[in-house]
């Protein structure tokens, strides 16, 4: 699945989603997600990457991966990039 400019993507298990805005998937899926407050969530398994770019350019400012552990990194739960570039949980 994909969106566009300030769009909102989502697959299922297995499946993956890209956006200019918010992403989502299923397990063991992959959500990638571009922008200024980019949004990524994904079940178990599933890797997560978040794209955060300068707001007077577009140029990448941060870019983080990681993968949904049920631990560090929460299933179901969404994540932006904080003012360093570490993932951060935020309400929807």
């Amino acid at each position: 699945a994909s969106a566009g400019y300030r769009g909102s993507a989502s697959a299922g298990d297995r499946g993956s989603a890209s956006s200019f805005g918010k992403s989502s998937v299923g397990k063991n899926g992959c959500a990638i997600a571009r922008g200024n407050g980019a949004m990524v969530r994904g079940g178990m398994g599933a890797v997560l990457v978040l794209v955060e770019e300068n707001a007077f350019n577009c140029d990448i400012r941060f870019w983080k991966s990681e993968e949904v552990d049920g631990e560090r990194i929460k299933e179901n739960t969404w994540y932006m990039l904080d003012s360093y570039g570490e993932f951060k949980e935020v309400e929807e």
